[in-house]
């Protein structure tokens, strides 16, 4: 029987439109490729389109140990995404468009110790999602949109060291503190870009390990006591940057954190700070005041920090800053660029290096000095071969304020 041509005319349409449907398919699909000397890093390209992670797109595979989707434009993630996946450590699903994981979909592959899921659309996870992930080291949360976490969600993960939930809509008034309670040798917790203002004092009381603590952009007005607790002794790292925190008069605000090596401060608007506040940080390597509003440094605040080797006071209205303050400390590197200085004590640096205190580096400019004064100290830093910020003296911009003295007057 011969066909007519209404019916072959037909009959192409379908194929097309089936051609039509199988590329798109195709196109809205990752790429992946393996790579490294053994093939085992799986790295995939995004398709022109959202796609549902499915079984048969990075499963199946024996000898597969990382796996990276970063930015492959995912919405959602199929039960068995990630089934017989034996060697698989490595899991990157960050840059995505995940709005939501359900129950099972990361039951698979038992074996990852770091799982990325940072700059998704997440707004919380359901109870029992972590529940088959029991080695898991790193889990990286950052750049969400999650504003509550269950309590237990982190039950099953014994062994994670690393949390990051930074950037999320987290509010720590809601948090219960009973949340980390099976998680006590996490080493690293970073609540950046939260409001953590208001959060109970004991939010943080199961940690026995925990090294660095991140608080930045958190809506904090004063240093929150959960993050000075006794328990928290083996702090080094303590990030307090960026908040609202006007004044720390409270001397012993951080007497438990025998252990902390660096404390970042910057941009708080801190106009007082009490002298004996960093007294008992023996092992204190670095501070940051960097961007705050500080008119006068008491000559206790450094004083007999042993291990003080980093001070920025950059970027604050200090009109004067005296070498006594910095007796007892093993200070290498200081900043005091930025402020409203005009002269320093005479022989600055040489009663520093008599006093057991030898400078590295010193920043000092940009400052409202007198010339002259300039002049004496610039002297002094290359005569002790002092790095400073010479790149200033282009002759493009002012460096000092002329005066009709010939001689530093520090009158």
């Amino acid at each position: 029987m011969i066909k007519s041509n209404k019916d072959t005319a037909a009959m192409n349409t379908l194929w097309l439109i089936i051609v039509f449907i199988l590329q798109s398919s195709v196109k809205a699909k990752p790429s992946c490729k393996l790579y490294g000397t053994s093939y085992r890093t799986m790295v995939c390209k995004p398709g022109d389109s959202n796609y549902v992670l499915q079984r048969g797109l990075v499963s199946d595979n024996n000898s597969t140990s990382k796996i990276i989707l970063r930015g492959c434009r995912i919405s959602e993630v199929d039960l068995e995404s990630f089934e017989n996946l034996p060697s698989l450590k490595h899991l990157d699903l960050s840059q995505n468009k995940i709005q939501q994981l359900k129950l099972g979909a990361l039951d698979e592959a038992l074996n990852v110790t770091h799982l990325n899921l940072s700059s998704n659309l997440l707004t919380g996870f359901p109870l029992g999602l972590f529940d088959q992930k029991p080695n898991l080291i790193t889990l990286d949360l950052n750049g969400n949109l999650i504003n509550s976490l269950e309590l237990g969600i982190f039950d099953p993960l014994k062994k994670l060291r690393s949390l990051y939930l930074s950037a999320n809509l987290l509010v720590g008034k809601d948090l219960s503190p009973f949340l980390f309670d099976e998680s006590p040798h996490i080493r690293l917790l970073d609540f950046s870009g939260n409001d953590m203002s208001k959060s109970p004092d004991n939010l943080l009381h199961a940690f026995q390990s925990l090294e660095t603590l991140n608080l930045s952009r958190c809506l904090l007005t004063e240093v929150p006591k959960f993050a000075t607790t006794p328990n928290l002794k083996t702090i080094k790292n303590l990030t307090l940057s960026i908040n609202q925190i006007h004044n720390i008069d409270n001397a012993a605000i951080f007497l438990n954190l025998h252990n902390l090596e660096k404390l970042d401060l910057a941009q708080n608007n801190l106009e007082f700070i009490h002298e004996n506040v960093f007294s008992s940080l023996k092992k204190l390597k670095g501070i940051v005041l960097r961007s705050n509003r500080l008119k006068v440094i008491s000559n206790n605040l450094f004083k007999n920090v042993p291990k003080l080797v980093n001070i920025d006071l950059s970027h604050n209205l200090l009109t004067y800053f005296g070498v006594d303050g910095l007796k007892g400390t093993s200070l290498k590197n200081l900043n005091l660029s930025d402020n409203r200085l005009t002269f320093l004590q005479e022989n600055f640096c040489l009663e520093l290096k008599n006093a057991g205190v030898t400078l590295v580096k010193f920043l000092f400019i940009p400052n409202p000095w007198h010339c002259a004064c300039l002049n004496e100290l610039l002297r002094e830093v290359k005569s002790m071969n002092i790095v400073y910020n010479s790149a200033y003296f282009d002759g493009k911009r002012p460096v000092c304020v002329a005066t009709d003295k010939f001689v530093c007057d520090r009158n």
